[in-house]
């Protein structure tokens, strides 16, 4: 038996990836456990040596704003300095919640909500299932790593095929996944980005299984957790242009679309008229934040020149002040958008893939590019949003592709939990970490869109 059998085994690599996703990145405790813990390490050596690992994985402010938000929708007792608190400065409608009266409270309507009504059961089922914190963080973060794992097998299944070469090419995917999510870090189940992973997922299997319907409604629906990811649709289309461009196929696509917006938006818009009006109001309002391709050049700017101005917390994330920033995020979106244009022409016009294999390699491009550039031209890049591309990363022809996704990853791992207030303030080695994680992504972007190109397979 070959020595290295394993290395080719998809079940065990898919154990590892679970293991990864389900329990490694799950099981950091509560902040206020934490700080009980390094008291408690003194004269227990096997907790001082966990201490690092529950450092690096311990429970986010995000989870404890899904947890307090869900409680505060079942009427049950919740800490409304975290909901306040967490989005900083916000507008008048994100600022008032009702009281802890044992009933259930309509969202939009009287609990404001960011994100659209597919989020919810997401959020609400680990809550209505756990009575502390800590319980709602270890279910929600396993719902997280399935949800993750789902996505994965979507993208390893979507050319599978009973024969030795897709064997190993699918249990390379999931070792890949599992390097990948150990790269992204606790941010991989700490946040719903997972949530828009697996339908991104879905919309990469329908693309190559060529079923336009579902294409458009996973798109949809993707859309529904982060709304950005809606921009994923078009270089997925242009990508096989022989299967989406007739017009039966963009009826079907249209379709989906429309269906997976309805079941996104529409419950938003029965239970409150504005909620659909203050939603857009919110994003619109957001600054351009610290972490985006933009915040990282005006960071390097204003460091070399010797007057960094910092970043405040607004909306929910660390923006930029002043005429500067506030000029760059308003030509973000356009900027964004015509980018997304020009990158589904230049794949419509790429000449028809010679193989089977071509074409799936194609596809796969198409959906990493366009979120990579969601991620250069966006006003807005927080880290979970490389968790949508786990599921095109990990079949990706090109084995630099994921590298330095994982690479990318690792960076924003080691500042979000070492020194984030360095990049917060603008500090050296917080606007190098910005500087080395933008390099990075410029880098997989030229590789995956030369990848797309399907002149060959680099292996």
């Amino acid at each position: 038996m070959n020595s290295l059998s394993f290395v080719h085994n998809p079940r065990l690599a898919f154990a590892v990836a679970a293991f990864a996703g389900c329990v490694w990145l799950n099981q950091g405790p509560t902040v206020g456990r934490y700080e009980e813990l390094t008291i408690e390490a003194s004269g227990h050596l096997l907790l001082r040596a966990w201490l690092p690992f529950a450092f690096a994985y311990r429970r986010s402010s995000d989870e404890e704003l899904y947890f307090a938000t869900a409680n505060a929708v079942r009427g049950v007792p919740y800490d409304e300095h975290i909901v306040l608190s967490k989005r900083g400065t916000t507008s008048p409608a994100f600022e008032h919640f009702p009281p802890p009266d044992g009933h259930w409270h309509w969202p939009y309507s009287e609990v404001p909500l960011e994100y659209p009504a597919l989020v919810l059961p997401f959020v609400l089922l680990p809550a209505v299932l756990a009575s502390t914190f800590g319980a709602f963080a270890l279910s929600f973060g396993v719902l997280m790593g399935a949800l993750l794992l789902l996505s994965v097998a979507l993208a390893v299944h979507a050319d599978a095929r009973a024969s030795p070469e897709a064997r190993a090419r699918g249990a390379r995917g999931w070792w890949l996944a599992a390097a990948l999510f150990l790269s992204q870090g606790g941010l991989l189940v700490q946040r719903v980005d997972a949530v828009a992973a697996v339908f991104l997922g879905l919309a990469l299997w329908a693309a190559t299984a060529r079923k336009p319907l579902l294409l458009g409604l996973a798109v949809a629906l993707a859309a529904g957790v982060k709304i950005v990811p809606i921009l994923v649709l078009l270089p997925l289309m242009a990508a096989d242009r022989a299967t989406f461009s007739s017009r039966r196929s963009i009826a079907r696509v249209s379709a989906g679309v429309a269906l997976g917006l309805a079941v996104t938006f529409l419950p938003m818009i029965a239970l409150s008229p504005s909620a659909f009006a203050s939603f857009i109001e919110y994003h619109l309002a957001r600054g351009l934040h610290i972490e985006s391709s933009y915040g990282a050049i005006v960071s390097l700017v204003e460091l070399a020149s010797g007057n960094p101005q910092g970043s405040a917390l607004s909306f929910g994330s660390y923006n930029l002040r002043g005429a500067t920033a506030d000029g760059l995020a308003a030509v973000s979106t356009p900027l964004l958008v015509l980018s997304i244009l020009v990158l589904t022409v230049w794949l419509a016009r790429l000449g028809a893939p010679e193989s089977e294999k071509l074409r799936r390699n194609r596809i796969a491009s198409a959906g990493l590019a366009a979120l990579a550039f969601v991620w250069l031209f966006g006003k807005v890049f927080s880290p979970q949003y490389m968790t949508w591309a786990i599921p095109f990363a990990v079949v990706a022809s090109d084995r630099r592709i994921p590298a330095l996704l994982m690479a990318a990853m690792a960076v924003s791992q080691i500042y979000l939990r070492g020194f984030y207030d360095y990049v917060v303030a603008m500090r050296p080695l917080g606007v190098v970490a910005l500087e080395v994680r933008l390099v990075v992504l410029a880098v997989m972007t030229f590789l995956v869109l030369r990848a797309a190109r399907c002149y060959h397979v680099v292996q």
